[in-house]
């Protein structure tokens, strides 16, 4: 089976309280496990940081459907490679909500995401984003 890795930011057309984010993660939860797709989703200050995982065909039919959402704008591609074992199969979707005590614990990653995610930061340390979501894999698995 031929599986990528995906990891790409955007930013929020508009305010996104919490109602609309646990409606979009129970939606993205049911249909990546009908696809076989895993991943992790962060939100900080307007903008969305997501890795997604999975066959490449559904990844990129995914990525395809996430573009034409309206929901969000300025999607950018960070990381995308092929992989042979998925480092997040055991979520269909996890999720964490970034804020001002993940800076605090995540001093060295803090400037990628204090001030919402910007892709020009990341674009200076490739891999950075996924460094980020690994970070906050162990730490949301610690809990």
């Amino acid at each position: 089976m031929n599986e990528i890795q995906i990891v790409y930011m955007s930013k929020a057309t508009g305010d996104v309280d919490d109602v609309e984010l646990e409606e979009l993660l129970k939606t993205s939860v049911r249909n990546n496990a009908a696809q076989n797709i895993s991943g992790m989703l962060l939100y900080t200050k307007g903008s969305f940081l997501q890795l997604l995982e999975g066959e490449v065909s559904a990844v990129d039919a995914l990525i395809k459907r996430i573009e034409a959402d309206t929901r969000h704008h300025d999607i950018q591609v960070l990381v995308r490679t092929s992989i042979k074992q998925r480092e997040f199969r055991n979520w269909s979707m996890g999720y964490h909500r970034l804020n001002e005590s993940d800076a605090k614990a995540m001093m060295s990653f803090a400037p990628f995401f204090e001030d919402g995610f910007d892709a020009a930061k990341f674009c200076e340390q490739p891999g950075i984003s996924l460094d980020i979501m690994r970070a906050l894999a162990i730490q949301l698995d610690e809990t």
